[in-house]
């Protein structure tokens, strides 16, 4: 009788772990898709809401542009908050090489933003382009960074 209640708990406890696992992955995959519709997509869904935007609509559109280079921020700040807790004896030349990169890409996302608010309306799809363009740039600076990042 003991060892049919041991062997049912030993049985309760790995049931337990393996479903842990389990959704575990699962909440890992689904926010590895979040994250990859985010980088690895051509156009990423915040530029997605606003590549149609008009002239006419421009101030939305620089409200929208505003909350990218926010994410773009706050990516650059996580990373570099976890680059500072890495040991020293870690290789990071890789990741500082790719921390150059998205460093590059969010001043050059800065930059096509300034030169479309100065654009008149003939040329406001095609900066608006350049500006989508340095978007998905930063993003998949950002993706090479957290895949140069040692563990």
């Amino acid at each position: 009788m003991k060892t049919n209640r041991f062997t049912f708990l030993l049985t309760v406890v790995f049931g337990f772990a393996a479903f842990a696992t389990i959704m575990n992955a699962e909440s890992t995959s689904s926010t590895d898709k979040v994250a990859a519709d985010n980088t690895d997509s051509v156009a990423p869904p915040q530029w997605l809401s606003l590549k149609d935007i008009t002239y006419d609509q421009r101030a939305r559109f620089f409200a929208g542009l505003k909350r990218m280079e926010a994410v773009v921020d706050g990516q650059i700040n996580a990373l570099t908050a976890k680059r500072a807790a890495m040991t020293s004896a870690a290789n990071t030349a890789d990741w500082d090489f790719a921390m150059k990169e998205l460093a590059n890409a969010r001043s050059y996302l800065k930059s096509t933003g300034e030169v479309l608010g100065k654009a008149p309306p003939e040329t406001w799809n095609q900066e608006k382009d350049r500006v989508g363009q340095a978007w998905v740039r930063t993003q998949e600076a950002y993706a090479k960074v957290k895949s140069s990042m040692t563990n």
